[in-house]
């Protein structure tokens, strides 16, 4: 059996896991760090799905997946957090249904594994290592 403490770092390493692998992607989108494509490369991805990509949506959907990884992260909001990155994760991984199971062929296991984990952190919530858990002035015990 796992104690409080034993469970809070196991939920410690696994928001920071699933914030600190999707905040990168994030950002790649977002502005083309890490050899992401950007915006505008953004915007051909989501064409090339046959999705819709007219502005503001790629950015709207970038900031979304920052602001979810962020979040996620550093346990602020994490169950709403953990919940929207699912969602979007989730989307990635039907597109990728096409091509089968194995990720090395671009297949769903990879985004099928991350939304599983944030699922996870929905229905766990973040531990007592999070900002969620930080009593604020003021609050009433």
């Amino acid at each position: 059996m796992v104690n409080g403490h034993g469970l809070d770092m196991a939920l410690l390493i696994l928001r920071v896991a699933a914030g600190g692998f999707l905040l990168p992607h994030a950002l790649g989108k977002l502005f083309g760090w890490f050899g992401g494509p950007g915006l505008a490369g953004f915007a051909g991805e989501l064409r090339g799905f046959g999705l819709p990509a007219v502005a503001p949506l790629p950015l709207l959907l970038a900031l979304l997946q920052v602001a979810s990884g962020l979040a996620v992260l550093l346990g602020w909001q994490t169950r709403i957090a953990a919940l929207a990155a699912a969602a979007f994760i989730a989307f990635t991984a039907l597109l990728a249904l096409p091509k089968g199971w194995f990720w090395m062929r671009g297949g769903t296991e990879y985004p099928l594994m991350w939304t599983l984990a944030l699922l996870a952190i929905a229905l766990a919530g973040p531990g007592a290592w999070a900002l969620d858990g930080l009593a604020l002035p003021g609050d009433i015990a």
